[in-house]
């Protein structure tokens, strides 16, 4: 051979070696909670999360049934989504139908919306026409429903998650493409 030629290495054994074992050592920020019944033994972060759940908080999953919402509902809650982007309505005009975390992000879009319209100096108002709005079930108190609507020039889809609080629905998500 050569001698700028590499000479091949001795192939190596390769074994298997097992997982190491996980180290059981107590940690400050971890407490195992008891498997007794007895809800005065839970720490006062799980006692505040059961509350959280049971006090209209969240949505409940093993409630009764609840009816779902009119499909008019649907289709004003995402009409009047697009007219909080399009900039003609306030979000707090259905802020009592929306979570504060919706309104938020409803605001950041038309924020960003109003700053395209002023870079390419569009002003159209844009006049949506609700479709059909269809309700799809995953949970027992949780609707997710789209709904399209119709401008003079193109159609938008408006995604809403619904969820059952308080003993009304609101939005908890609302995606306007």
């Amino acid at each position: 051979m050569p001698a700028s030629a590499s000479t091949p290495e001795p192939e190596r054994a390769l074994r298997a070696v097992p997982p190491a074992q996980p180290q059981h050592t107590e940690r400050g920020h971890l407490r195992a909670v008891p498997k007794s019944a007895d809800r005065t033994a839970l720490p006062n972060v799980a006692r505040r999360r059961s509350r959280e759940s049971t006090d209209g908080g969240a949505a409940i999953l093993n409630g009764p049934p609840v009816a779902p919402p009119a499909h008019a509902f649907v289709q004003r809650l995402a009409v009047y989504a697009f007219e909080v982007l399009e900039g003609v309505r306030s979000v707090a005009q259905f802020g009592g139908w929306i979570t504060p975390e919706v309104a938020a992000a409803l605001r950041a879009r038309r924020a960003l919306r109003i700053e395209r319209e002023s870079l390419t100096r569009d002003r159209r108002r844009r006049i949506a026409t609700p479709g059909r709005a269809h309700l799809c079930t995953p949970l027992p108190h949780v609707i997710e429903a789209t709904v399209v609507l119709h401008t003079e020039v193109r159609s938008t889809v408006v995604a809403i998650r619904l969820e059952h609080r308080r003993e009304r629905w609101r939005a908890t998500d609302i995606t306007v493409l």
